[in-house]
């Protein structure tokens, strides 16, 4: 239904802008076998392992990329993929209910339940994918360890979903799950179970092994991007307060989350489930929660973390933990339900779950009081559900049973998200109305040589697509193209660079931007150190005229761009850009991860070799001295006298390699063990 109400509903946002070029060019660099961690070319958005979220050693990620070279239509593509997620989620809650003792109908229920609440729905779902594929495998995991301490199967499903959640490279499931394994352990530990204690540790050490393998690099590389900050605060964006949460059992309740929209979200962000106050339904509930004290402490961890502050160090957005309240919200009720929901319910019962959901919907009036029609609309259409309950006479047979109550409920929850689907169509975030036609995007740059950089607000181009896009793309749609940008999206942008080009994440710049490219007081303009061969410069403040090209240039007016390129195309980046002082010298080789050259010859004070590649850590060299970065951000490296006549080779790896190495082949090992260790205690 929501894709009717709106096609476009799963390819939004950062899925348009981040995930689908990106699975693109992670695609490509899989079929032609290219194995390289670092795309010098790129520029600060090919580290790719410090930047995570491309899921390099993900093979779910990895099925994901190469499909999408099988689909011309990256809408079509990408929504298969997202409902597929949500399937896996819904499978997920269902499988950890029914562990807890839920009973299939109501299970059924906990996997529709957490595949819908808010945060799901409006970011994860339309835009934030590596979030939604997070909550997903957190699901499967959390059911996978939940029956290998209960005696029921081996740790293996627990290793590939739990290997696959950390190596998705978006750490909020990975905070959850290390909460979920230390809570488990505490538990076993209380209870003297001691057997179980020492399968959780073994799990636990192999994902500790496996996130410094992911999250390692990153933490290394920080220093040097804008990600490089230790502050704790509370800005409030994208988290919550207990007055939001309030009103989560209302459908069509928006309140007062403050995000990129301002400081009242356009949507029920805060949406949890309508079937909140089945809790007052159900009789002897508080027997039940015995039973489910870790759902409960994965409840109450995430809240406190969304309601706690908006930014600690690199993590921001609590919000982004709300999928994981709602997944165990979701368990919490389809027990409780199962357990405690009698055939016949007291009408008294019935009116108390009605006050409920008019206590939610009266609050988020008050958050908003102009949304009071849609909050009305869901009240009655919720509180009659919970009516319907107490039927007599004719209408008895529909909720005689569990079963059928369960299914009455079922029916009901996809009739109550019917009026929050009609009047909150879309997503929050920005819709950049990029082409859904792979084949259109690489038209784009057909013709044109690698080394690509936009200039100018390159989110203007919305406002004229198609159009605009026919001469220009932006972010990591590059990627489609097959040609190497500079100007694709980052969480990971490297501080001096884009401070130069006054770039954001997604490689708008300002107008100044072009100036600075093009600058020759140096004698080598930075373009020809980053081995640029075309510029496309966005029209707009500041870039309505572009006056005469630089020597060596050409320039092509278009109706919404200016193309700017080099009249003799040079070699991609990662080459040597240029040497000073008195050295020269002569490249015997290179690939994305080194450069091999000749030391031709160098004078008494010495020289240094400047690479059009970024100073990231993680470069080593076996001659010369890795120096300061030349414009404070290039690769540079010191050379003497003594290196005339060498060859010198300098190498990047991700910093901390060979501990992230051990760690692999730890987690490996680690793994055997906990394996065998399952097998022998069977075979007593």
């Amino acid at each position: 239904m929501r894709i009717l109400r709106a096609p476009r509903f799963f390819f939004w946002d950062d899925s348009q802008l981040g995930a689908y070029g990106q699975w693109y060019g992670l695609g490509d660099r899989l079929l032609s076998g290219d194995p390289t961690l670092l795309s010098p070319g790129a520029w600060q958005g090919g580290n790719y392992l410090a930047e995570g979220q491309w899921g390099i050693f993900n093979p779910l990620t990895w099925l994901i990329a190469i499909g999408t070279h099988a689909i011309d239509d990256a809408v079509i593509y990408t929504t298969l993929v997202k409902v597929l997620l949500l399937l896996v989620l819904a499978t997920g809650a269902f499988l950890v209910a029914r562990a807890y003792g839920a009973a299939p109908w109501w299970a059924a229920i906990a996997g529709l339940t957490a595949a819908t609440g808010g945060q799901t729905m409006f970011m994860d779902a339309p835009s934030w994918v590596t979030g939604l594929q997070n909550v997903s495998m957190f699901a499967l995991s959390w059911w996978a360890l939940k029956r290998h301490l209960d005696g029921k199967m081996g740790p293996w499903l627990y290793l590939v979903f739990g290997y696959l959640l950390v190596t998705a490279g978006y750490v909020f499931g990975v905070i959850e799950l290390a909460f979920l394994l230390i809570a488990m352990a505490v538990e076993r530990a209380v209870a003297r179970d001691w057997t179980n204690v020492t399968r959780v540790l073994l799990v636990g050490v192999y994902t500790a092994l496996v996130t410094v393998v992911i999250y390692l690099p990153g933490m290394l590389t920080s220093p040097v991007t804008n990600r490089d900050s230790a502050d704790i605060l509370n800005d409030q964006f994208l988290n919550m307060d207990l007055g939001d949460l309030a009103t989560s059992a209302i459908s069509t309740a928006t309140s007062s989350v403050r995000g990129y929209w301002g400081d009242l979200v356009p949507v029920p962000l805060q949406y949890v489930t309508w079937l909140l106050p089945l809790l007052v339904l159900c009789g002897s509930w508080r027997r039940s929660l015995k039973s489910l004290i870790m759902p409960v402490l994965v409840l109450v961890f995430s809240i406190a973390l969304v309601i706690g502050p908006s930014v600690v160090g690199p993590l921001r957005y609590p919000a982004r933990m709300m999928p994981y309240a709602v997944l165990a919200i979701a368990v919490i009720i389809a027990v409780v339900a199962t357990n405690g929901l009698p055939r016949r319910v007291e009408p008294v019962r019935a009116w108390s779950a009605v006050a409920v959901t008019a206590a939610s919907g009266w609050l988020a009036w008050a958050a908003q009081p102009a949304s009071w029609k849609w909050v009305l609309l869901a009240i009655v259409l919720q509180g009659s559900f919970f009516l319907l309950l107490t039927a007599k006479r004719r209408l008895r047979p529909l909720v005689a049973s569990g079963r059928r109550a369960a299914g009455v409920l079922l029916v009901a929850t996809l009739i109550v998200l019917v009026p929050q689907i009609v009047k909150y169509p879309t997503s929050p975030l920005g819709n950049f109305n990029v082409p859904s036609s792979v084949s259109a995007m690489r038209d784009v740059a057909a013709d044109w040589d690698p080394g690509i950089l936009t200039v100018g607000d390159v989110y203007s181009l919305q406002l004229g697509a198609p159009a605009t896009y026919e001469e220009s793309l932006l972010a990591n749609l590059w990627y489609v193209t097959g040609k190497e940008a500079a100007s694709v999206y980052t969480v990971l942008p490297f501080k001096a660079f884009s401070e130069a080009l006054c770039a954001d994440l997604r490689g708008a710049t300002c107008p100044e931007a072009l100036d600075v490219l093009f600058d020759d007081a140096n004698d080598q303009t930075l373009a020809d150190d980053m081995s640029l061969n075309t510029v496309v410069v966005v029209k707009g403040d500041g870039l309505e005229r572009i006056g005469t090209p630089p020597a060596g240039w050409s320039v092509e007016e278009r109706e919404f761009t200016w193309l700017m390129t080099r009249d003799e195309p040079v070699d991609s980046a990662g080459g040597i850009a240029r040497t000073s002082g008195d050295a020269n010298v002569s490249v015997v080789s290179r690939d994305d991860m080194s450069v091999t050259f000749h030391v031709d010859s160098v004078g008494a004070d010495g020289g240094s070799v400047v690479f059009s590649r970024l100073a990231w850590p993680g470069y080593t060299t076996d001659g010369g001295i890795i120096a300061d970065p030349d414009r404070g951000f290039l690769l540079t490296l010191d050379i003497s006298q003594e290196d005339a006549g060498k060859d010198i080779t300098v190498t990047f790896r991700p910093p901390g390699w060979n501990l992230e190495l051990a760690s692999a082949g730890g987690a490996l090992v680690v793994a055997v063990a906990a394996g065998a260790l399952w097998i022998r205690r069977r075979r007593v």
